[in-house]
């Protein structure tokens, strides 16, 4: 695609946050892109998301040095092993089973249920990511509409950078979004947690009885929060909404899987491992980055081990899509999938998909699981996205020949709008799937 073809405008609101992306240079090799997200000679670049700084301003992308080190040890706790357990088993796992019973309830009649993969994994999650964010009351289909409703029309907003419309006006209509999310949900929550807390102070509240979820921790916490406005709690909820990236990569993953286990029938018994379900997780997410890109900012002249100069205010695109299909490091057909690949070099499966460095994305386990143990605790959670593949094949999932699925156009995802699916053994789920 020709930069010509791309509407940037708008990618600098603040034109303190520097260039546009298409008058950066661009760094596409893997060791390249490696090295500058390593480095301390380089900063997240005016804020990191830059023209989403209204949306997720101060949020934990945008925070450097202390203050990103203290963001990340306090929301630390939500990511512990017995958290990403709950959340799996106990939120996600009936959220799953309920939602395939009645898919299964509006079959047709001829054995293969029929959905639209977005939509349905979109209401599976709606569960999880209210738990995970401590928003109370999102109870009935009804309720999950309007919240899905709302939360639909914040998210182009924080990913604003990829969207291929006028930023100003995308920003503009999030915001209103985020304002009325903020009002409805986010206030009357912080106002239950914020008297439990005081309650627990007092001693009538055990510790037990307080709630796991984002709002509670940024609560307890207010001496780090309270150095930024108000609105940076609402802020920092819109970065954290675990089925966001999942809803919208999914359906690559299963297209990926469905054409892998078709020419290679010797791994369709696979399905059922979670070790299987993993590698090709990581292996779709190394081919569709959900960011395809950052922008870092050089306060000191460097120079990389490859040659590259870089004078101190010097901004640099970071093309991890590229940069993660490098055929030096993942062999000669890294642009393929291919879920037995080994790296050339010790590196990530996953590729740049999860950043490197100290930003390295704090979900990385809670979507995926360990990646990189080789003797895993049979305990351990297995990660959202193997726990939902494994779930829906069971089900037996495969995209429906029948329809087409269609690519959103609206930004450089490359993300699905539409992905019919049918499902041919949805009766052999279990209720409740554990791991």
């Amino acid at each position: 695609m020709r930069d010509e073809d791309v509407s940037y405008e708008g990618t600098s609101l603040d034109p303190l946050n520097g260039p546009a992306v298409t008058a950066m240079p661009w760094l596409r090799s893997y060791h390249d892109v490696v090295e500058v997200f390593r480095s301390r000679a380089f900063v997240q670049g005016g804020g990191g998301r830059r023209d989403s700084a209204p949306i997720t301003g101060y949020g934990v992308l945008a925070l450097s040095g202390r203050d990103h080190f203290e963001r990340r040890r306090i929301e630390a706790t939500l990511f512990r092993k017995d958290m990403l357990r709950w959340f799996e088993r106990d939120v996600l796992g009936p959220a799953l089973a309920a939602k395939l019973a009645e898919i299964a309830r509006q079959g047709r009649g001829d054995g293969r249920a029929r959905a639209d993969l977005l939509p349905f994994l979109r209401d599976v999650y709606c569960d999880l990511t209210c738990s995970f964010w401590g928003i109370d009351g999102v109870d009935s289909h009804e309720a999950r509409q309007r919240f899905l409703a709302i939360v639909d029309g914040i998210t182009p907003g924080g990913a604003v950078e990829w969207e291929r419309g006028n930023h100003r006006e995308i920003v503009s209509r999030c915001l209103a979004a985020q304002r009325h999310f903020g009002a409805s949900y986010v206030r009357p929550a912080m106002l239950r947690r914020e008297a439990l807390i005081e309650a627990h102070a007092a001693g009538r509240v055990h510790e037990s009885e307080l709630p796991n979820d984002m709002l509670t921790v940024m609560l307890r916490n207010k001496q780090h929060f309270e150095k930024w406005d108000s609105e940076v709690y609402v802020r920092e909820l819109t970065l954290f909404a675990p089925g966001d990236t999942i809803v919208r990569f999914m359906p690559h993953m299963v297209a990926e899987m469905h054409e892998w286990v078709r020419e290679h029938p010797e791994d369709r018994a696979l399905l059922e491992d979670v070790d299987f379900l993993r590698r090709c997780a990581v292996e779709s997410l190394r081919l569709h980055p959900a960011s395809p890109y950052f922008i870092r900012k050089a306060v000191e002249d460097t120079t990389l081990a490859s040659g590259r100069v870089f004078r101190a205010g010097d901004y640099v695109v970071l093309d991890v899509t590229t940069a993660s299909c490098d055929p030096e490091v993942f062999g000669a057909d890294a642009d393929r999938f291919h879920p037995h690949r080994v790296p050339r070099h010790k590196v990530k499966p996953v590729g740049l998909a999860f950043g490197e460095g100290p930003h390295t994305c704090i979900g990385a386990v809670m979507s995926v699981g360990e990646i990189s143990a080789h003797h895993p605790d049979p305990d351990d959670p297995l990660g959202l996205v193997p726990y939902t593949l494994r779930e829906l094949f069971r089900a037996g999932i495969t995209p429906d020949a029948g329809q087409s699925a269609r690519l959103n156009s609206a930004n450089a995802r490359n993300e699905f709008t539409e992905f019919p699916v049918r499902f041919s053994a949805i009766r052999s789920v279990r209720p409740v799937a554990g791991s």
